[in-house]
């Protein structure tokens, strides 16, 4: 697969397909490889990239750690858009590339054709704590190596995963365990541990133009609350929620996921989503809660 340099890291990349462009962006546990499904089906309708962000081989592996802040993974990702010609793209993350997504948004709003952030806002509940666990899980990295991530795999946000689809959470444990400790580490320490709530842009949020999607499982509970606030602070923002699905849904619930995401781009490029319109003041429909006796 070809690569690039950006953001002083050789990225390693995918593109498929012809048409508008659609960017996807991996979570900590994830690569290329979990957007297969999702290249497979898009690059029907559009032109489709995905990339392994730095620290995640055949991409570079930078040895230090502050080079993998969210701030230098959305340099990565205009970096990408830059060195491809493209004006503007539809971008599609989960979990940490969800997180990139958003904030690319938020930076370079004139570059987005549309936003999906599947699986969103783990940590910013509780920043703090978030943060020293992150620590904490990125010194076990550097002292054990992948190996101490085996729980992490098992967590109860991939328990649906493995019950639904045992092949495909085999494929995907194995393929997260292969990875550079080191990339993985200094990822768990930088971006995942340093970056900043998502309550922290509500003010940006509130004035973004961008049509978001945010997609999120029912089991994946450190994003609700994020999820939740999104919609409801975002103008042009729409949720979907995924039944007994945990974090990783695109890979949990491909054929949902896809069909969601699917609709929200045609809307998207359509013109067709948008900011609810005013209250016309007619009710009609609306229930009325009972009175209490």
């Amino acid at each position: 697969m070809p690569k690039l340099t950006l953001d002083g890291a050789r990225i390693e990349y995918v593109e498929v397909g012809s048409g508008v462009p659609l960017v996807f962006c991996h979570e900590f546990a994830g690569s290329i490889e979990s957007w297969e499904t999702q290249v497979s089906y898009f690059s029907r309708f559009y032109r489709v990239f995905a990339y392994n962000a730095k620290g995640y081989p055949p991409s570079e592996v930078r040895e230090d750690w502050r080079e993998y802040t969210w701030d230098r993974q959305v340099a990565v990702l205009l970096g990408l858009l830059d060195a491809m010609d493209i004006d503007r793209a539809h971008v599609c993350g989960l979990s940490m590339g969800a997180y990139t997504a958003v904030q690319f948004a938020l930076a370079h709003p004139e570059r987005c054709r549309a936003v999906v952030a599947a699986g969103v806002g783990t940590g910013s509940d509780d920043p703090d704590a978030f943060r020293k666990d992150m620590d904490a899980r990125a010194d076990a990295l550097e002292e054990q190596g992948m190996a101490s991530m085996e729980a992490y795999v098992r967590g109860p946000a991939r328990i649906r995963f493995r019950e639904k689809d045992p092949t495909g959470w085999e494929r995907f444990a194995a393929l997260f365990l292969a990875h550079s400790a080191r990339g993985s580490a200094n990822t768990m320490r930088a971006f995942q541990g340093r970056r900043p709530s998502l309550y922290t842009r509500e003010a940006d949020l509130a004035r973004l133009e961008v049509p978001l999607l945010v997609v999120c499982g029912d089991e994946d509970d450190p994003c609700i609350h994020p999820s939740l606030f999104l919609k409801r602070t975002v103008p042009g923002c729409g949720l979907a929620v995924l039944p007994h699905t945990g974090h990783a849904c695109n890979l949990e619930e491909p054929a949902a996921f896809n069909a969601v995401v699917a609709e929200f781009l045609a809307r998207a490029e359509a013109g067709r989503w948008g900011p609810r319109p005013e209250d016309s003041g007619d009710n009609i429909g609306m229930a009325t809660a009972p009175t209490r006796s």
